[in-house]
């Protein structure tokens, strides 16, 4: 991109030797897809949903051999056994030559044929009839064009042009039915209507009496002058030597990422490995997610959110891990009690319980900021609430480290 600026920006000498006004007419087949669709069966379907497209033409500005810019005026149909319809499509484009940009020298065939890629935007107004009923519609739509077209020179003055293109408007009513209910006879939602074309048409360059026109000059040709003098091969020399430095650059940054994801990675294997060497501490990672669970063997009395000595003991082995291994962003601690009791009151609880947890840790060195807390209630038991041993296991904390 940074290339086809260059080109664009900077003046040439070569440019005020060659003319670069063309205009081209075209025609050909188009295929709406839009509802209704033709009732026939087989191929025939296809056949009668295509039409015609006459007449197509355009008038184009082509700055240098690579970009140009200009508008052109089509006229699309479609004529099927339920319904017919047309429109008038105003739109403005610019053309990258992709043969050029991809081989800047050229010789033989090659010489005398050019692909280029069109992208434009602009305003269709079209019309359509419903055959069975008469009704008719005449509105407007946005669009976007798109189109791959080959040209091969003829003459001087004269280029044969074969083009594929799609058109998207916004609309989805262009056939006379809303497509987002009725195309492919199912309910899901188009967000518009588009058509494809192939045409055939002849381009005029303007000016060629006494000048060649820029698009039948190749890149190579069009520096041909002084390569050491002429400016802009200079700046072409110094974007590629920059574009390699800016290489190197990136294999260099890419090898630190490497190394330092390996680091990274390292540091969240130890942390995790200590994290199960804690005694009565059980650790899972998440799936799906860069974290760890360690569920603590804290089980607190029932009604109660103050720790055990054996709960403590856990948590000064879970801190002092904490401090040491940094491979870690925030600790999660959740709360939960067991059914037995009123929501409000267990929701209670199980906050106090979790703020126990996070009390304690930060009174063993771990950051608050580092440290966030909710209460569950009795919404998420680990085990039954029907045996005394199941309720107790519940009367818990947890906590989920993200990596």
């Amino acid at each position: 991109m940074f290339f086809l600026l260059q080109i664009f920006v900077l003046r040439l000498n070569a440019q005020d030797s060659l003319s670069h006004w063309s205009v081209v007419g075209k025609a050909g087949l188009d295929y709406y897809r839009v509802s209704p669709t033709s009732t026939k069966g087989g191929i025939d379907n296809y056949i009668d949903d295509m039409g015609w497209t006459f007449p197509g033409v355009a008038v184009e500005y082509t700055i240098n051999p690579l970009v140009g810019f200009g508008g052109g005026v089509d006229y699309f149909t479609f004529n099927r056994n339920i319904a017919k319809g047309n429109t008038l499509d105003f739109s403005v484009f610019g053309s990258v030559n992709l043969t050029n940009l991809l081989a800047p020298k050229r010789i033989g065939f090659w010489g005398r044929a050019n692909v280029y890629g069109t992208w434009g935007v602009g305003l269709g107004f079209y019309s359509n009839e419903l055959l069975a009923t008469g009704e008719k519609h005449k509105l407007m739509s946005p669009l976007f064009t798109s189109a791959v077209s080959f040209e091969y020179k003829l003459s001087k003055a004269w280029s044969l042009q074969a083009e594929i293109q799609r058109r998207y408007y916004t609309r989805e009513d262009l056939g006379g039915v809303n497509s987002s209910k009725n195309l492919s006879g199912g309910s899901d939602m188009v967000y518009g209507n588009d058509a494809a074309a192939l045409t055939l048409g002849l381009r005029y360059k303007l000016g060629t009496k006494n000048k060649q026109h820029i698009r039948d000059v190749s890149i190579v040709k069009y520096h041909d002058a002084n390569v050491k003098n002429d400016p802009v091969q200079v700046r072409l020399k110094a974007i590629e030597d920059e574009n390699a430095a800016n290489k190197a650059k990136i294999q260099k940054l890419e090898a630190d990422l490497q190394t330092a994801n390996a680091e990274r990675a390292a540091e969240k294997a130890k942390l995790q490995t200590d994290l199960k060497d804690i005694p009565q501490a059980k650790v899972s990672a998440e799936s799906n997610s860069d974290a760890l669970t360690v569920l603590l063997d804290v089980n607190f009395e029932f009604g109660s959110s103050e720790l055990s000595p054996r709960s403590r003991a856990i948590l000064d082995e879970v801190a002092l891990v904490l401090k040491v291994n940094k491979a870690w962003l925030k600790l999660l601690i959740s709360g939960h009690t067991d059914k037995i009791g009123g929501d409000k009151a267990n929701l209670k609880l199980s906050e106090e319980r979790a703020d126990g947890v996070k009390n304690y840790l930060i009174s063993k060195g771990i950051v608050a900021s580092a440290i966030d807390v909710a209460g569950f209630g009795k919404e998420k038991p680990k085990a039954t609430n029907e045996t005394k041993e199941g309720r107790y296991k519940n009367r818990r904390a947890e906590l989920v480290i993200e990596k």
